[in-house]
């Protein structure tokens, strides 16, 4: 059914706690909820996961044992095993062998539970999933460092970081009514808001955030959109009326009302698909100075860009609205040669 495994003894030694390996226990000394009570995945018990591990039993090949901790009403609770522990029951099993961990600390069980399963590589969740569910139980709710998550996990302490900066944001967008959000898109709302204003006018800036989500603009595409809304307001006094102006034409562009109402975007009219796409590259570019990266055949793009303003030049000579803003398109209007 079970057997000792070695991956499992390193992972403990690793995380700093005593062990020993037992086969006298049953499955009625077992933590009544031990079913449902699994931090390691979204849904406690995979089907698809129980009935391979019982597949793998009745074909004579042993599982690794479950980790358990003890508890003073001497029962103990699951911290690794659960689908081994069902697909054993499902085969029809009462007593089983297991690794019993003796801890002191709350901190660490709780770090085994959360972490054994992409650790000892079973049938684990994405990485991406677990990282997340670590940081919201072990460095939100329990008060861990990222670097010791990240020692404990086996990750990057960046990526540990980056996890819980998009976590804390996540809260706190639903926290003022907001809509969840990805985690690239929080990264950018990050860099032009705080959360403090983000909380000092909720409602409109809520509002915001879900027509964003609803319209299921990409990063690129919801950058500008992002950037232009959040532009500094010099009085507090006046935030809440800009915010909601903004948010009215903001929810009145073409594009915005086209992908809320289910209109292609090829309909949409040729200024708002050239707006929308000169907004991408302009995102693109920032994104390359971030990084540091090189431009390879930089004079194709002088080129390109050379075009571009050819043509709206051209544009704004025919226009004769040109003049009655002060925009770069003045300095090519026929009203502004006179």
């Amino acid at each position: 059914m079970f057997t000792t495994d070695s991956r499992t003894e390193t992972f403990l030694s690793q995380m700093g706690v005593e062990f020993k390996y037992t086969n006298s226990l049953s499955y009625s000394q077992l933590y009544e909820n031990w079913t449902t009570d699994n931090l390691a995945r979204p849904t406690a018990i995979r089907e698809e996961a129980v009935l391979d591990y019982a597949a793998l039993m009745e074909g004579g090949s042993p599982a690794p044992a479950p980790i358990l901790s003890s508890s003073h009403t001497k029962t103990y609770s699951v911290l690794d095993g659960v689908q081994r522990l069902s697909a054993g029951k499902l085969a029809g099993c009462t007593q089983f062998p297991a690794y019993v961990v003796k801890c002191d600390s709350d901190d660490i069980t709780m770090a085994i539970r959360v972490l054994s399963n992409s650790r000892l590589q079973g049938h684990a969740e994405p990485i991406e999933w677990t990282r997340r569910r670590a940081v919201e139980v072990l460095v939100l709710q329990r008060g861990l460092s990222v670097a010791e998550v990240a020692r404990m996990g086996g990750w990057k302490q960046a990526d540990v970081a980056r996890t819980a900066g998009a976590v804390e944001w996540r809260d706190t967008v639903v926290g003022i009514g907001g809509p969840e959000m990805p985690d690239n898109m929080l990264e950018v709302l990050a860099q032009c808001v705080t959360k403090e204003d983000l909380a000092a006018d909720a409602q409109p800036i809520a509002q915001f955030l879900h027509t964003v989500k609803k319209a299921r603009l990409s990063k690129s595409d919801a950058c500008p959109y992002i950037q232009d809304f959040f532009q500094p307001i010099a009085k507090a006094s006046k935030r809440h009326g800009v915010y909601s102006a903004r948010l009215q034409e903001f929810t009145d562009q073409p594009e915005i009302q086209a992908r809320i109402h289910g209109r292609q975007i090829a309909h949409l009219s040729k200024d708002v698909c050239l707006r929308r796409n000169l907004r991408a590259s302009v995102t693109i570019l920032e994104e390359i100075t971030e990084t540091g990266e090189q431009l390879l055949n930089v004079d194709e793009f002088f080129q390109l860009l050379r075009k571009i303003e050819q043509q709206i030049h051209s544009l704004a000579k025919h226009n004769p609205k040109a003049a009655m803003a002060a925009v770069p398109a003045d300095m090519w209007s026929t009203h502004a040669q006179d």
